[in-house]
This record gives C-alpha cells, sequence and structure tokens, in this order.
C-alpha cells in the first residue's frame, strides 16, 4: 500500500516578532504615551492655571465689592461738616485710629474733629517693595439713626421705652461707636457698657480707642450737656457710627498678605491692631486716591500725602482736606496662591473702581 508523501509545515508563520520589530514597536510605543502624557501635563496646567486665575479674581472681586459698598454710604447721617467732634483742648489727649500691626496711629494733638474720610496714603505695610495705603471711614447706621435721649450725664445716656437694646435693629453691644448730638454740637463716644433693664448706654474713660474722656476741656459728652441750652437732654440724640478701615496685613504670612476689614477697634476696652477680619487673601497692594471738591481747582486723583494736606501739593495754591473728597479711586492687586513655573512666577492681577461718596457728594441745595 502506497502511502501519501509527509508534508513538513514551515515554521515561520508562527515565529512571532523579531528583536528588531520588537524594539521599533516599543519605540514607537514609547513616543505615543510620551506625547498623551505630556498632553496630559499640559491640560493639568493649564487647568491648575485656570483654578489659580478664578480663585485670585474671586478674592479680588469679593473684597472690592465690600470696599464699594462701604463707600457708598461714607458720610451719610453725619453732620453737614462731614465731621464729628471728638475730645480736645485742656486734659484731652490724641485718639486712636484703626490700622495694620505695629502701627500706633493717632489724631493730630490740634485735632477737634474726625472726618468722614481718614486717608493713610504709605502708611500700610510695604510689600515687594510698594507702600500701600490704608483708609479710615465714618458713617451713620440707619437702624439707629437719632434716638431720642431722656437723660444724660458725663458718662452716659438713657433712651426711651421701647428701644429694645438687647435686640433687633436696635440690639447694642460694648464697642460700638455713638455720636450724641445736640442742635449742631456733637461729640463721639465708644460704648462700655450696656444696661438692658434701665436702657442705659455707659461710655466709660479707658475704652479703646480713647473717645471717653469726661476730663477733657471740650469736644466731650459733658461739654456737650453744659451747652445752651444746658440741662436738657430731651433735646439731644444718639445716633450708632460705624468706623470701618481697610488695610493689608503681611504679619500673618509675609508670603500671602491679606486685604483686612475692620469694624470699629473691634473690643470695647483693649486697643488691638489684629482684630481685623480678612476679606481676600493674597492682596499685595491696596492704593487710593481722591477726586477732590475745594470750589477752585478741584483735582482729580489725589494721595492726601502730608503734601497734598499743605499749600504745596496737588490742591496749590490751597491745602487739600478730608472733608472735600467727593470720589475714592481703588486699586487693589492680588496674586495666584502658588508659583507656575520653575521661575517661582505668579499670577498677578488688578482691580480698579472709582466710587461717589454718596454720603458726601449728593447736597439737597433747596433744603431749607
Amino acid at each position: 500500500m502506497r502511502t501519501a508523501p509527509r508534508t513538513e509545515r514551515s515554521l515561520a508563520g508562527q515565529a512571532g516578532y523579531t528583536l528588531a520589530e520588537l524594539m521599533i514597536a516599543m519605540g514607537i510605543m514609547t513616543v505615543v504615551m510620551g506625547l498623551t502624557m505630556g498632553g496630559i501635563a499640559d491640560v493639568t496646567k493649564a487647568n491648575d492655571v485656570v483654578l489659580q486665575m478664578a480663585g485670585m479674581n474671586n478674592s479680588l472681586r469679593g473684597g472690592m465689592d465690600l470696599m464699594v459698598r462701604d463707600l457708598l454710604q461714607v458720610g451719610s447721617g453725619l453732620p453737614t461738616g462731614h465731621t464729628v467732634t471728638v475730645p480736645h483742648g485742656a486734659g484731652a489727649v490724641t485718639v486712636r485710629i484703626p490700622g495694620p500691626p505695629g502701627t500706633a496711629f493717632t489724631t493730630a494733638a490740634t485735632d477737634t474733629t474726625l472726618p468722614a474720610v481718614i486717608p493713610g496714603a504709605g502708611r500700610g505695610p510695604v510689600i515687594n517693595g510698594a507702600a500701600t495705603d490704608t483708609l479710615t471711614v465714618l458713617m451713620a447706621d440707619n437702624t439707629f439713626l437719632n434716638v431720642p435721649i431722656t437723660a444724660a450725664t458725663s458718662t452716659s445716656v438713657t433712651v426711651p421705652v421701647g428701644v429694645n437694646l438687647a435686640a433687633g435693629p436696635d440690639r447694642v453691644t460694648p464697642g460700638q461707636l455713638m455720636m450724641i448730638s445736640k442742635g449742631s454740637l456733637t461729640t463721639l463716644v465708644q460704648v462700655t457698657a450696656v444696661n438692658v433693664a434701665t436702657r442705659i448706654l455707659t461710655f466709660a474713660s479707658g475704652d479703646s480707642l480713647r473717645l471717653n474722656q469726661p476730663a477733657a476741656a471740650s469736644g466731650n459728652l459733658a461739654a456737650l450737656n453744659a451747652a445752651a441750652p444746658a440741662n436738657t437732654p430731651a433735646a439731644v440724640n444718639v445716633t450708632r457710627v460705624r468706623m470701618i478701615s481697610y488695610y493689608l496685613d503681611a504679619t500673618h504670612d509675609r508670603n500671602h498678605p491679606r486685604l483686612v476689614r475692620r469694624i470699629n477697634n473691634g473690643h470695647q476696652t483693649a486697643f488691638n491692631n489684629t482684630l481685623g477680619t480678612a476679606v481676600a487673601i493674597d492682596v499685595e497692594n491696596l492704593q487710593f486716591s481722591y477726586d477732590i471738591s475745594n470750589g477752585t481747582t478741584n483735582p482729580g486723583g489725589v494721595e492726601m500725602t502730608l503734601t497734598d494736606m499743605g499749600v504745596a501739593g496737588a490742591c496749590s495754591p490751597l491745602a487739600c482736606g478730608p472733608t472735600q473728597v467727593r470720589k475714592v479711586n481703588v486699586a487693589v492687586t492680588g496674586r495666584s496662591r502658588d508659583s507656575q513655573n520653575k521661575a517661582a512666577r505668579v499670577l498677578r492681577n488688578t482691580l480698579q473702581s472709582q466710587v461717589s461718596l454718596r454720603g458726601m457728594a449728593f447736597v439737597d441745595r433747596y433744603r431749607g
């Protein structure tokens, strides 16, 4: 019986890749994976940049919005001259003004009033070689405005029945500021104690801003009580006043300065420049300038430096004055939280705004 010849099958088709083919495939795969991972890294970096920019801009907008809202109310409810009298004369000491940590601002020894706008050109911390500004403003609180007084001493006033000092819009707490007025006369005091049952607000000496000075010759509650018509407290009103300060604080973290908003001092007896509230983080510059209405040159963009407040400054031949301020120009610069490259560069942005002080810019010229 004849058998069919045996067929030998070639193994060449089953031998797999050669070493050269494997190396080529691995090289191609490496290039593809490298390009893919590089693209992912670029997308991640771009996403991080977007997040950093969004965080920086949100912080700037939040701080700017607060400043704009506060500045719109500056001077409202204050006397026509937009100033409030403070203790002065024999026996008086200078009044403290809030500021950044490490500062000790006060009024000048010759000052008899506090203006609604208290500029601080270059009085903030130096950051990246630039001196930053501070600003303190005054405004009346419309929820506690022109409340009549039924009795008054040199260190206290009594408000009528029906004024709820414990809760609601009439609530008063130690540390708040009050403007006591009689006719065209005023004085600014700081609440040190509140007796809800008897409705007595006390303004004892030793307050944190040194506004309560019963021994001063002028500008205090004792002088106001003695003014004509004397001993008629029913003719006297009390208005709550908010003193709001803005400045930068670089002491908490020098690499991440904060924009601070501070209401009054923050405590009724202990003066402490660390009591402000941070409203924006990573803010490295804060600048204010002012548009002036002095009836002659009406300059704009005045920095209100010591030179400007003299006859050789921006209002020359006159001196610029805080009571002449009608608009405030604000510039606030922020930076990203982290650097974006090996050169440690950060993202930066500056927001600018101009705010008209409604309480000082708009005057009813037809009012009798």
